[in-house]
């Protein structure tokens, strides 16, 4: 997903087409079902009204589907954080590196732990 699909009026967009949409094709599949089938209908046009039923179905199952997409997007994006933006990681190489300073710094309490008091002092040190 882009930046420009990630601004707050866009997602309320989306939301709002994703909820209409599914409104709307379930008032239509409940229209075709209370279509009376009138006692002259032929078989062609029971089929045509099954067809119709049909792709309204599914319509209704696209729009479900497109709902809960973006709600995984939300998700995500309340999970994540946004996305960074040009020039906003260029202080990975010192975080990585302190990071190893970090680990190397408790490896050795943890290995001083353990050649003091044995091998069960390493989780008493923390």
């Amino acid at each position: 997903m882009d930046g420009a699909q990630r601004t707050t009026a866009a997602l309320l967009d989306r939301e709002e087409r994703a909820v209409a949409a599914l409104l709307t094709r379930y008032k239509n599949l409940v229209t075709l079902a209370a279509m009376p089938a009138g006692d002259g209908a032929t078989k062609e046009i029971a089929a045509a009204h099954a067809f119709q039923m049909e792709v309204e179905s599914n319509a209704l199952v696209q729009a479900a589907e497109d709902l809960l997409q973006l709600t995984r997007e939300l998700k995500e994006l309340w999970l994540s954080g946004p996305l960074r933006k040009i020039g906003e990681g260029e202080n990975d190489d010192k975080m990585a590196e302190n990071s190893k300073k970090v680990r190397e710094m408790v490896e050795d309490i943890l290995n001083k732990a353990s050649r003091l008091n044995g091998p069960n002092a390493a989780a008493t040190a923390i």
